[in-house]
This record gives C-alpha cells, structure tokens and sequence, in this order.
C-alpha cells in the first residue's frame, strides 16, 4: 500500500486540490444569488424614525397586554404596537406584512399582524390596522398580533415590503 501511495502521490494531490475546486465552481453561481436573497436587518428603536420602502416609520408604542383580561382567543396574549407612517416616496406595488419577532429561549419565532382580532381590545377609528405603503401621505397605524400566553416578554416589530426586498425592518 505505501509503494502505490508513493507511486501516486502527485495524481492524488492533483484529486485533492481539483474536486474542491470543480465544486467551487459549479455551486458559485447558485450560491452568490442565495446570498444576496437572505434578509438583511435594519435596526431602530422605539420613537426613532426609520426610511423604509419610501416611507418614514415610526413606532410610538409598544406592549403586551394580557390575553385573559382582553378576552382574547384561549391561551394568547396581545402585542399592540403604534406607529406613525409618512409615505413620501410610494413604490409603483408594494406589499407590506407586519410580524411580532421573539427570540426568548433561544429560538426566533414570529407570528404575523390580525386585523380583526378575536378579543374585547378594540382599535381606535383614527388608526389605520393595516401596512399600506402606496399612496402618498401620512397616517396612523395600530396593529393587534396574537401571540402564546407568556412566550413573549420582549417583542421586536418586523416590517417587510416587496419593493425592499431583501432589506427588513426591526423595531424594538
């Protein structure tokens, strides 16, 4: 056995520099368009404003309310969370969704904006309950997620728009 590996020492380093790099080569064109597609996090705080998708957002507020005290569907809790939303610059077609992120106990899950919740939380007529990011103007938004009871202590608002694709927005 070591006579041969002796022997063929040079065709078998050639194998070990070349199959990586005939991988690299076939797998580099798919691989660059993945990396470009993942989300990308841009991050503000609670009354910061933020240009998103032609829009500057706002989020004003931000809590948990007890699902038991709001009536709410069995074993959930609510996120309402504000915002103030001046769409300067609309995009020609855009969709805009709403989640709630948790990353409590190691594990990120999120669970998308209702609007028409299930519970005694009632949203006031001056707020606007969904994301709307094509026409010109400014208005206030106020947006209910369902959540489980107790799994949420610190909620992140991630706001995602198809014409900012692959560019996401974290408030906290």
């Amino acid at each position: 056995m070591k006579i041969w590996l002796r022997r063929n020492r040079w065709y078998l380093a050639a194998l070990v520099v070349l199959i990586p790099g005939a991988l690299l080569v076939s797998l580099l064109p798919r691989f660059l368009p993945y990396l470009g597609s993942l989300p990308q996090y841009e991050h503000a705080a609670l009354d910061e404003t933020v240009r998103f998708s032609g829009a500057d957002i706002e989020m004003t507020d931000l809590v948990v309310l007890d699902g038991d005290e709001l009536n709410a569907p069995l074993g959930a809790d609510v996120v309402v969370a504000t915002f103030v939303v001046d769409v300067v610059d609309p995009p020609e077609s855009t969709t805009c969704r709403i989640f709630v992120v948790s990353a409590e106990n190691g594990v990120e899950r999120s669970w998308e904006s209702e609007m028409y919740l299930d519970s005694d939380y009632e949203v006031d007529d001056r707020f606007q309950q969904s994301c709307d990011l094509s026409e010109a103007g400014r208005y206030d938004m106020q947006v209910t997620i369902p959540v489980p009871r107790g799994e949420v202590a610190d909620p992140t608002i991630e706001i995602t728009s198809t014409a900012a694709q692959p560019l996401v927005l974290r408030l906290h």
